[in-house]
């Protein structure tokens, strides 16, 4: 009777396992998500675990696998056995691939525990223990290492990496490793304290650290028995940061949870898609962190992110609201004013370089005025941008500081060009270029005054210093300019005046100075001068007529007649 029991609890486990398997591939979403401590968790309580019975959990394991390897048609020949490999494509197609591998390493585990409690008494038991042991942690190995492949969500992938830690520190536990088992273990319970933290019911992964702890505390006895000390795992700093942004987060998510409402423009409207509130909230941060980095680099970073930020939030908003929609308005100005900040962190490092501030490092580009001048060409463009925005108020402070602004930043651009001409030595064209300048100086300073925007001083202070620059700059053009001027009149006294009675093509090889009109050279003369030229010979061939030739008639040989001429033609000859 007790025999058929557990088979009817078999079988209704057997149910249940299969509806969840269906359940699992129904509930398949990009990126994968898997609650793995807590299937592990379902999986041992309801098969022999509760009661530390190995092997019926080992066997249940097999069960399991086997119903998988059917169901996904997963089969690996009937008379002969051909190994299938699992790849990440099988994953995309169905999720249970990657309960294969997660219950590979589950029956590896419990065979190992099973196998425990005969070692004391049989020491081959021992190492046929640690052998199965060195297959689970090969499985979540290849568990870990396909959910950072398939892009699972962070919970997943730091209970995946977890799960590894902890096979690896049974493993060295058990090769009595105690310092490296530590180390595995401890970053297992991090990993477990910080997701307790991060989750709404983290009770599973408390107990879970509360698990491990005896078997820390042993490491930890044998390690100081032995003489050595138990000092904290070294390089979990990536480790951290990624717990910590799971935290982060989750406040993110509390943050958003609330109703944001947004003023701009005299117009209010709130936010009510949870994605984009949380992205808001992530948005706001870097905005925060982007304002007090002093790294140039990193700080180039959280604007690269806050513009994508703005750019996810606006696509959103377009696909829920109509075009002319505050918000969508709203949030293009962000991305435009972000990006504008951006160019301008851009062109202070640029600026930093050719003022001698900053040294350019080996194997760099060499900063030149040119790059200035696009870069302020990038952003008069955004500013451009910035007056199309439908929501803006043309009469408001905004506009009035977009108008500002952007006569400043012609001014440094029509500068940076002057300084190009200098660079190439066209010394009037700079000196015309820096009296440009000074023209724009003094229409950004008179609109600066005339507007009620604040927080233009610094504006102000930038044009004062750029009008002693420019002054500077012009006085170094003039200078180089009449120096170059003077070269050329002393060159030009040590040049002889050209002769006129000579053709041109006399004298090619010498320059002449030309002053006058009458002074020109003489191409050619017309018509041109006679001059004598041999006439050519005619031959005739009349010494033919005087020669006379030998008599040749003796030579000859005369014709043959009478009977010898007819004997010789019936002979043939």
């Amino acid at each position: 009777m007790a025999s058929e029991e557990v088979i009817k609890v078999e079988d209704v486990h057997l149910e249940e396992n299969l509806e969840g398997e269906k359940e699992e591939k129904e509930e398949l979403v990009c990126p994968f998500s898997l609650k793995l401590l807590k299937d592990i968790k379902e999986y041992q309580n309801l098969h022999g675990l509760k009661h530390d019975d190995f092997q019926r959990y080992r066997q249940y394991c097999t069960r399991r696998l086997n119903r998988l390897y059917k169901g996904l048609k997963f089969l690996h020949g009937s008379k002969k056995f051909s190994n299938k490999k699992i790849t990440p494509e099988l994953f995309v197609k169905d999720i249970r691939y990657m309960y294969i591998i997660l219950i590979r390493a589950e029956r590896a585990w419990a065979y190992a525990m099973d196998l425990k409690q005969f070692a004391n008494t049989e020491p081959r038991k021992q190492v046929h223990l640690i052998h199965k042991l060195k297959k689970a942690v090969l499985y979540a190995a290849e568990l870990e290492k396909n959910c950072v492949t398939l892009k699972c969500d962070t919970t997943t992938q730091l209970e995946a990496k977890a799960y590894h830690h902890y096979m690896a520190g049974m493993l060295l536990f058990e090769q009595t490793h105690w310092q490296r088992a530590v180390i595995s273990l401890t970053a297992a319970q991090k990993i477990y304290n910080k997701l307790a933290e991060a989750v709404e019911d983290g009770a599973l992964y408390r107990e879970k650290h509360a698990e491990m702890s005896p078997k820390v505390q042993y490491c930890l006895y044998n390690i100081q028995s032995s003489g050595g000390l138990g000092a904290a795992p070294p390089g979990e700093e990536g480790l951290m940061e990624e717990l910590d942004s799971i935290i982060a987060s989750k406040a993110t998510a509390v943050a958003a949870s609330t109703v944001r409402e947004v003023k701009w423009e005299g117009k209010c409207f709130t936010i009510s898609d949870d994605e984009v509130k949380i992205q808001l909230v992530q948005m706001e941060d870097n905005i925060q962190l982007a304002t007090g980095c002093s790294d140039a680099d990193q700080r180039l970073e959280l604007y690269e992110e806050i513009i994508s930020s703005c750019r996810d939030i606006s696509q959103k908003l377009r696909k829920s609201n109509v075009p002319e929609d505050p918000a969508t308005d709203y949030f293009n100005y962000l991305r435009i004013t972000i990006t504008i900040e951006r160019f301008l962190a851009m062109a202070k490092q640029v600026t930093d370089k050719l003022s001698g501030v900053v040294e350019t490092r080996p194997g760099t580009k060499v900063a030149r005025p040119e790059d200035l001048v696009r870069l302020y060409d990038i952003i008069l463009q955004n500013y451009a941008d910035l007056r199309d925005i439908p929501s803006l108020d043309r009469d408001g402070d905004i506009y009035e500081g977009i108008d500002v602004n952007t006569k400043f930043y012609r001014t440094k651009r029509c500068f940076y060009i002057a300084e190009c001409h200098l660079a190439q030595s066209n010394w009037l064209n700079a000196i015309v270029l820096y009296d440009k300048c000074k023209e724009h100086i003094t229409d950004t300073t008179a609109a600066a005054n005339a507007t009620k925007v604040r927080n233009l001083q610094g504006l102000k202070d930038d044009l004062q210093a750029l009008d002693k620059q420019i002054h500077s700059q012009r006085c170094s053009a003039h200078a180089s300019a009449f120096l170059q001027t003077q070269l050329v009149d002393t060159d030009m006294k040590e040049i002889v005046a050209a002769d006129k009675e000579k053709l041109l093509s006399d004298n090619l090889d010498e320059f002449k100075l030309y002053t006058k009109a009458d002074d020109l050279p003489t191409i050619a003369k017309l018509p041109p001068d006679f001059r004598t030229i041999p006439c050519k010979p005619l031959f005739f061939d009349i010494s033919l007529n005087h020669i006379e030739f030998p008599d040749l008639d003796e030579r000859i040989e005369k014709e043959a007649s009478g009977l010898s001429s007819f004997t010789k033609w019936i002979w043939g000859r």
